[in-house]
């Protein structure tokens, strides 16, 4: 009990220290969306870290950021939002009458995307079940990333703590609403027809293209290039 109530106090102190700066931000935020139903719909974020574990369970950090989502067509701007891609869940941070800071995972039963930063994401059912994608490109053909952490037992001899993993990346095309796996810039040019594959290859190598050091604007650039190819 004390191990699990030490957890609590910890991870409060952590989210309540992480975003206080910003209550003024959240309280405009509740001046212009209220406590709107569609927006406010979720479980309370109960996620408990092992004590002493390194490193965290979100996509870039530990503090909750400005961002936009769309909830059943409707589009929410400004509200603090964090990305726990080893939960796989988006978490919305809000002020009420009864508690300055509260979590909850955004309810994926309307959720159609949300974005943090330059990140564009999107909520996807290709495969078994809806899944969290970076959209990268906006012509007939996209490249989605999957991003994911693990949590193993640190390996170092002579300690006995858990450590998140960096983020790890999983990169598909999206072709015909199939998801389409390559890890190397041979495995992505394979993807594509015979004709139009010496082309890719040019304009990879002019351009400098490396498929796991490109940044998303560059992917963005290839993949609308590739879907313009006769």
């Amino acid at each position: 009990m004390k191990v699990i109530k030490y957890s609590l106090l910890i991870i409060s102190i952590f989210f309540i220290s992480g975003k206080l700066i910003a209550q003024d931000a959240v309280k405009e935020l509740d001046k212009v969306y209220g406590l709107d139903q569609t927006l406010y719909n979720g479980k309370k974020y109960s996620f408990i870290v092992p004590p002493g574990t390194s490193g965290h369970q979100f996509l870039q950090a530990q503090l909750f950021s400005d961002g936009t989502l769309t909830l059943k067509g409707k589009e929410y701007h400004d509200i603090a939002l964090n990305y726990d891609i080893y939960n796989q869940q988006l978490l919305l941070q809000y002020a009420d009458d009864n508690f300055p800071v509260n979590f909850i995972e955004v309810s994926k039963a309307w959720l159609q995307s949300f974005s943090l930063g330059d990140m564009k994401f999107r909520l996807l059912q290709l495969e078994k079940e809806p899944q969290f994608y970076q959209v990268i490109g906006d012509g007939p053909l996209q490249i989605l990333y999957f991003w994911r952490k693990t949590l193993n037992l640190n390996d170092v001899i002579g300690t006995s703590n858990f450590v998140f993993s960096v983020p790890l990346r999983d990169s598909f095309v999206l072709m015909n609403r199939q998801l389409k796996p390559f890890k190397t810039r041979r495995s992505l040019i394979q993807l594509f027809d015979r004709g139009q594959r010496q082309e890719i290859k040019n304009y990879m190598r002019k351009n400098k293209i490396k498929v796991k050091k490109s940044s998303d604007h560059a992917m963005a650039d290839l993949i609308n290039f590739i879907g313009k190819l006769k």
